[in-house]
């Protein structure tokens, strides 16, 4: 082909003026192609037709040995389609012909421009006219050079032509680093992702620029085609939020058990199959496996949709393992690899397709924090000067809000690139009531996982997680659960009220384990240790009743002031401070009088409610003794 491109372009050199260029173009195209019309042989565009010289006369060479010679009829019959052969061949190198020179006198601006366009059409419907319904045009083709080389003055005026449209889509398909069909079906879904899908494919394109170099780079990486980045539209349109009826979550729309087979994590407060970075390795490691099973890019992408073993059975029961050709696909499936060619033509340039109008994102660029604490991103937010949704956007995984608890180390937080500094900063005077933490829950006889969430405002889920526990049936009791205590929208307020009593100041209170006795009572424990009984129920979760062996926590007073009201400490006027470790029973008794007396003069309500340092009314004399 390169010796017949120099001959032609000395050919071309030779000829003084544009009128006789022309001239010789049309006669080449018309000579070469006159009886080209019904042609259906001709190869495709990047396999240059070669010319086959005649392999027999009408009168053959006499028969050899003891070969049969050949009647009249079939030596006509021969020779007819000898000549048909040369022709079909003949022609195929004229329109390359063409090709060649059309492209060199684009180069050279010999032709006047209405002569140029005359010419062009003539060869892309000759072009046409012998490609195979299917072929496509391939980078190093002739044709393909000749479509590049059109001046961008000439191209409005051939976007109407029926077979410029149909050769420039075909070059787009031929393109691909992955096998594409060019039939009814790719072209019926590009009409509809041109109208009835519009919006929606608009949106996709919109958002592929934020994760595609990403996805392309890892493809590449891995030694697979980077147009699979496509899949990657066809399966969630570049979203990393996106939840199918399926239960598939995504840019690569993992289910669940799949996820598990790549080491993608699926918790109450995070989900790995939404992070784009770490599904798409996932995603790149199963479309691996899938191409050593299948080793064919149309079914890999058809067993992603319907899985692996249902494919198979399919192509057992088909017969074939063509695609076009199986038969019980599913409905989704046996659109979804349509879909998946007409958005890789599409993409290859959108503004020819109509998407004129589309505003690409700009890639997320960011840092990566260690946090080992459960922090709101509204706090992380104001901790690195962005906003919400920004944190939201840069860490889809996290489902709650939260980061999740450290227990395999601290987990990277995304912040936006160039505010590591200032996050570190300001996270560090973040004060304790604006971060979630863990308060503690003593496992008690008859107790359930699910019963322990209720009473904390807590999901099952969250308690089994916080504590690394895979079988809740082997829970024993006496085991010390932590329980996560958010300061805002995750826990009740009961729960937040209870980790405040239940997990008081360290440095004020030390830490005692206690084992219930027959004949203890809440009352006598909390006198021993100078605590209430509403203390001890809100530290171990309990009720009313206590029952020997279990095991209680109580955090005592360091240096307790009274441990029992004492009569010397009341005041001329009839009143006495209530110390630390006082309660209502206990004053009564000291005082000799009835609780519901002290209750009655002092208006209490609540006995629970005393409070260190409240001044409370005492009538000593003329009362009857409690005795």
């Amino acid at each position: 082909m390169d010796r017949l491109f120099q001959n032609v372009q000395m050919r071309v050199r030779s000829l003084n003026h544009g009128v006789a260029h022309c001239s010789f173009l049309l006669a080449l195209l018309l000579s070469g192609c006159s009886t080209t019309k019904q042609v259906s042989t001709f190869p495709e565009a990047d396999a240059p037709a070669q010319a086959v010289g005649p392999t027999a006369t009408v009168a053959d060479s006499p028969a050899v040995g003891t070969v049969r010679p050949r009647t009249d009829h079939e030596r006509i019959q021969r020779a007819l389609d000898t000549l048909d052969e040369v022709r079909r061949n003949s022609a195929a190198i004229s329109v390359e012909r063409v090709c060649i020179l059309l492209t060199d006198s684009t180069v050279t601006g010999s032709l006047p421009p209405v002569r140029h366009l005359e010419l062009l059409r003539a060869t892309l419907k000759r072009y046409r006219e012998m490609l195979p319904p299917s072929a496509l045009v391939r980078p190093n083709s002739v044709l393909a050079r000749l479509i590049d080389a059109i001046p961008d003055s000439l191209v409005p005026r051939l976007r109407n032509d029926v077979h410029y449209k149909d050769l420039y889509v075909r070059k787009l398909a031929g393109s691909a680093d992955i096998p594409v069909d060019y039939n009814a079906e790719v072209v019926k879904t590009i009409r509809y992702f041109q109208t009835t899908a519009r919006k929606a494919f608009k949106a996709w394109l919109s958002r592929s620029t934020l994760y595609e170099p990403m996805i392309r780079s890892s493809l590449r990486e891995a030694g697979l085609p980077e147009d699979l980045v496509y899949k990657a539209m066809i399966e969630s349109g570049f979203n990393p939020r996106a939840y199918s009826r399926a239960r598939a979550a995504g840019i690569w729309q993992f289910v669940s058990g799949t996820a598990r087979l790549y080491g993608l994590k699926n918790t109450s407060g995070i989900d790995e199959r939404r992070d784009p970075e770490k599904s798409t390795r996932a995603a790149i490691r199963h479309i691996q496996h899938l191409y050593g099973l299948f080793g064919d890019w149309r079914l890999v992408i058809a067993a992603y949709n319907c899985g692996q073993g249902r494919l198979e059975r399919i192509i057992r029961r088909s017969g074939t393992n063509d695609f076009w050709k199986l038969k019980g696909l599913p409905r989704e499936t046996r659109r979804h690899v349509p879909r998946f060619m007409a958005a890789l033509i599409i993409s290859r340039d959108p503004e020819w397709f109509g998407f004129r109008d589309v505003v690409y994102q700009v890639p997320p660029k960011y840092d990566v924090v260690p946090v080992s604490e459960y922090v709101h991103l509204r706090v992380a937010a104001e901790c690195a000067g962005t906003t919400y949704a920004r944190m939201r956007s840069l860490n889809p995984e996290l489902r709650s809000g939260y980061t999740p608890p450290s227990l395999r180390g601290p987990y990277e937080l995304r912040i936006p690139a160039g505010t590591a500094a200032r996050f570190k900063a300001n996270y560090a005077r973040i004060p304790p009531d604006r971060k979630a933490r863990m308060a503690e829950h003593r496992v008690r006889r008859g107790e359930t996982p699910g019963g322990i969430a209720r009473d904390w405002g807590v999901s099952t889920r969250t308690v089994l997680e916080a504590n690394n526990i895979r079988n809740p049936r082997r829970l024993r009791v006496g085991t010390l659960l932590k329980i996560p205590i958010f300061p805002s929208g995750k826990t009740s307020r009961t729960a937040r009220n209870r980790a405040r009593v239940a997990a008081p100041e360290p440095d004020t209170r030390g830490k005692v384990s206690y084992r219930v006795r027959k004949g203890d009572t809440l009352w006598g424990i909390g006198r021993r240790y100078g605590v209430t009984p509403r203390q001890i129920r809100a530290w171990n979760s309990v009720g009313k009743h206590i029952t020997p062996g279990d095991r209680l926590v109580i955090w005592r007073p360091e240096a307790p002031q009274v441990a029992l009201a004492n009569p010397s400490d009341l005041r001329r006027d009839g009143i006495y401070v209530v110390q630390q470790g006082d309660t209502l029973w206990d004053i009564a008794r000291s005082f000799r009088i009835r609780v519901n007396d002290l209750k009655k003069w002092n208006r209490i309500r609540k006995p629970a409610s005393l409070r260190v340092g409240a001044r409370l009314l005492i009538r000593p004399s003329g009362l009857r003794s409690v005795d």
